[in-house]
């Protein structure tokens, strides 16, 4: 694992380490810390001096060697780090703070004290204690007497450091969720700790039973990085958590979710579920999903595509789903449908709409390049998945009135998507919703239609597999943009690069049809460019480059899915 690209962290703490702008940071995992996830700069002292030092990663430990010796980090449970060095090097916790109100306390006994930090930047506290060695906290204040000025010109840090003739020195930092906590006495045997640390991560590892392959490390990588992401239930979050990133996105999207839960299927099929009922939790009386989930916000001004049918059909084949999920499942997909059918449809013409890209999951996708809202097929695919989905789920409950009742809706969607979406050429495209007007567009996400294949005229499936084999296949995977568009740009989220998720729906879709070369050619070579350029956010279509938030849980997901898929 690499720190500059990887955060360190463990599984269900809101806290990691991250080394960026050649400094190593301790970083908020807390949805509230979105914009200030930097916590505290991790500094190594010796005889009251920083020096430098050079990180040494591995999954459940860090090491900071510096020429005089060496500092090593382990997680204590999610709640706690500990640091520990036994060649007379302290550590220093420079606090960096950004407001007049944002300053640390020491507190306890004159010959025993603990700190607490008060990390307003990200509405975050920690309490800091030692054992065995001693501490001091250095602060100037600047105190504002009007009570307007926000910024501060402050400094604050807290310093551990052996004791006169002992070269032993440990601390704990650990997060606290209100405003005071206080150290929990004991000693702490770091050895211990790093031993149970490692057979935590080794346990959720060995559920995905890896083969001796040249994918084996990228697997364990892909492991490391979901194990980490995953979030205690705190706050709005009453389940588990696999978060979309311990980097720049602390929380879980409403789609981002779905494949998270797809790569659990079958390999943790608790927390699989849990993926999925941490966001229906909040379908609200309408049956709308909130856009994100953390422990701290909601978001709900968009909805997300409503794939959870699709995915729903997927998991069911990695792992067994009880008659109360079952009907748990009919419940939500169903109330999810009617709010498309009664929200989403503005003009009543019987064809739901995108708002705006952000609903659509493909952002900024040139489908939206005219900013109006967009009648898109893939949306209507999604639907008529969904449908024709309640519509087996009600048989296996024994509901036939149900049963017969979504077949209907399927068939009337199904018609008028067959005659609104496509012309002569026989490919999908979009339409502008007030007018009508046909889209011209040469992105991916029309071909998202392709979910429904089965429903499909044959003439059809050729022309969007073709399409899809001449105008974005790359050696990479699947671009999301055509790469010989005018509009493809390298590096511009959803007019170009290779994503994860679109990955492994356009991979489950034309396996559905047939197209098994196809469909593994895709898997193959995003399996390759994830092995060479890590588990970026997205990738260059032309290049394979990782490009922006470069350790995203759902790239991982998908690898892991999708490797397993190939047997990699």
């Amino acid at each position: 694992m690499n720190i500059r690209i990887n955060p360190f962290s463990y599984n269900g703490s809101y806290m990691s380490l991250f080394e960026h702008d050649n400094h190593l940071w301790l970083q908020s995992l807390h949805g509230k810390s979105k914009d200030h996830m930097d916590s505290m700069e991790i500094l190594v002292t010796y005889d009251n001096k920083t020096i430098p030092f050079k990180v040494v990663e591995d999954y459940t430990l860090l090491k900071l060697e510096t020429s005089v010796g060496v500092v090593k980090i382990c997680f204590d449970t999610a709640q706690k780090i500990v640091f520990t060095s036994d060649d007379n090097l302290g550590i220093r916790f420079e606090t960096h703070p950004k407001f007049n109100y944002e300053y640390n306390y020491r507190l306890g006994k004159e010959d025993n004290p603990y700190y607490i930090v008060n990390s307003y930047k990200n509405l975050t506290k920690y309490l800091i204690y030692t054992e065995n060695c001693s501490s001091d906290l250095h602060q100037t204040l600047s105190v504002d007497d009007t009570g307007s000025t926000k910024t501060a010109n402050n400094s604050s840090r807290i310093d551990v450091f052996p004791e006169i003739d002992n070269q032993y020195t440990l601390c704990v930092v650990q997060d606290i969720p209100t405003n005071m906590e206080k150290p929990t006495p004991g000693l702490t045997d770091f050895d211990e700790i790093q031993k149970i640390a490692k057979n935590n991560f080794e346990d959720f590892l060995v559920k995905f039973q890896l083969v001796q392959t040249s994918f084996q490390k990228t697997q364990k990588d892909a492991a490391y990085i979901i194990w980490s992401s995953i979030v205690n239930p705190q706050g709005n979050l009453k389940l588990p958590a696999i978060y979309a990133s311990n980097n720049k996105f602390p929380g879980v999207w409403s789609w981002d979710h779905c494949f998270m839960a797809l790569a659990m299927a079958g390999v943790n099929n608790q927390l699989a579920w849990d993926q999925m009922k941490v966001i229906f939790q909040y379908q609200d009386k309408d049956g709308q999903l909130p856009g994100s989930v953390s422990d701290s916000t909601i978001r709900w001004n968009f909805s997300k595509p409503p794939i959870h049918a699709f995915t729903f059909k997927k998991m069911q084949k990695k792992m067994h789903f009880n008659e109360a999920q079952l009907e748990q499942i009919y419940t939500w997909i169903s109330r999810q449908v009617h709010f498309y059918l009664t929200f989403k449809d503005s003009n009543e013409d019987g064809i739901c709409e995108y708002d705006h890209g952000n609903d659509s999951g493909q952002d900024n996708s040139t489908v939206f390049a005219s900013n109006t809202v967009v009648d898109s097929p893939d949306l209507t695919a999604y639907l008529i998945f969904a449908m024709g989905y309640l519509s087996d789920l009600s048989k296996q409950l024994n509901k036939t009135e149900q049963a017969d009742y979504w077949f209907k809706q399927k068939d009337m969607l199904l018609n008028k998507f067959s005659t609104y979406f496509f012309d002569d050429d026989n490919l999908p495209f979009a339409r502008e919703m007030f007018t009508g007007k046909r889209i011209e567009s040469q992105g991916l996400l029309p071909m998202f239609s392709l979910i429904i294949g089965k429903e499909m005229d044959s003439k059809r499936l050729q022309t969007i597999s073709n399409y899809l084999k001449n105008h974005f296949l790359t050696k990479f995977g699947i671009a999301t943009e055509a790469i010989d568009s005018k509009d493809y740009k390298g590096d511009a989220y959803w007019r170009g690069p290779i994503w994860g998720p679109s990955t492994v729906i356009m991979y489950e879709a034309l396996k559905d049809i047939g197209e098994t070369d196809l469909a593994a050619t895709i898997a193959c070579s995003f399996c390759d460019t994830v092995k060479n350029y890590g588990f970026a956010e997205n990738f260059d279509a032309k290049t394979g480059v990782g490009l922006r938030d470069k350790s995203f849980s759902w790239t991982a997901s998908a690898f892991l899915y999708l490797s397993s898929e190939l047997n990699l």
